[in-house]
């Protein structure tokens, strides 16, 4: 820790330009964990997300740097610093707060244990769904495909083998089958191999990690002195509050949906002129 009086150079401006290595690797990694994802770099994932997390709150909720901070945030206006300085130093005062910089030492230590657990099961979740998106594929025969656009039938079509195609719940994959096939039980049954993902009460299953997360985030906001997870989110937005955020979705979500009323109504005149005594589902938009 410098041991010079705490200046906006020596503190803020050091502090800002401190750990760019760290996030330079860390932004390589993950891409590495998003476009190669394999086993082997899951598991260095899970255990390194932990590390990084304690590593982060050990900065943040550190005594000594915090104070700091603190005497250059109660000076800022009483000094020859710019609008941006001031800012700058506004915003790392304020992060740490809400990083846990004002709790006693028994709510670090339960916020450090809550950050921990939340980064691990953040892993487990995305690497859930991503085995629930590899692991489904409703393979076809060339008669089941045969209104489908050639673009679409090659690049499902396995090797060599005129008889047999694949398709997967990725977007690729996925899209072009619900929008061109004809046959309403093969895009039911594409469509929810999509939305059950996570869901399906296997060594998959989200549920139980959400549950987790739902809870530990509660139990952060409100050790934090937050009424709710989304105030503690919203709070450092633009938005300012989960109210505000909802206002702004309400001017969308009125006319959307009555925009997608009308929609839904031409579709099912459409519908109903192929299968009259059917009712429309969600594959079939």
């Amino acid at each position: 820790m410098n041991a010079e009086k705490p200046t906006f150079d020596n503190t803020i401006l050091a502090l800002d330009r401190s750990g760019s290595k760290l996030a330079e690797l860390s932004d390589i990694f993950g891409m590495m964990c998003a476009a190669m994802n394999s086993k082997e770099l899951q598991k260095v994932q899970e255990e390194l997300m932990p590390l990084l997390a304690a590593h982060y709150d050990a900065i943040s909720m550190n005594e000594e740097l915090f104070a700091r901070i603190k005497v250059v945030y109660d000076k800022r206006n009483s000094t020859d610093l710019n609008e941006e300085q001031i800012r700058l130093v506004e915003k790392m005062y304020d992060s740490a707060v809400r990083k846990g910089a004002l709790l006693d030492t028994e709510k670090k230590e339960r916020l450090k244990a809550i950050n921990e657990e939340l980064s691990v099961l953040s892993v487990r979740f995305d690497n859930n769904l991503l085995a629930e998106n590899n692991n489904f594929e409703l393979e076809l025969a060339a008669k089941d495909c045969v209104e489908l656009p050639k673009a679409v039938r090659d690049a499902a079509k396995v090797g060599d083998n005129d008889d047999k195609f694949v398709f997967t719940l990725h977007k690729p994959s996925l899209i072009p089958f619900l929008t061109y096939s004809k046959n309403r039980d093969l895009r039911r049954e594409l469509y929810n191999g999509y939305l059950m993902r996570g869901n399906n009460n296997n060594d998959k299953d989200n549920k139980e990690i959400v549950k987790q997360m739902t809870a530990l985030r509660i139990e952060k906001a409100q050790l934090l002195g937050y009424k709710s997870y989304s105030h503690y989110v919203t709070a450092d937005q633009m938005a300012g509050t989960p109210e505000a955020v909802y206002a702004l979705l309400n001017e969308i979500w009125e006319p959307s949906l009555k925009s997608a009323k009308a929609e839904l109504e031409e579709m099912q005149t459409m519908f109903k002129k192929d299968h009259p005594n059917e009712t429309f589902e969600k594959s079939d938009w």
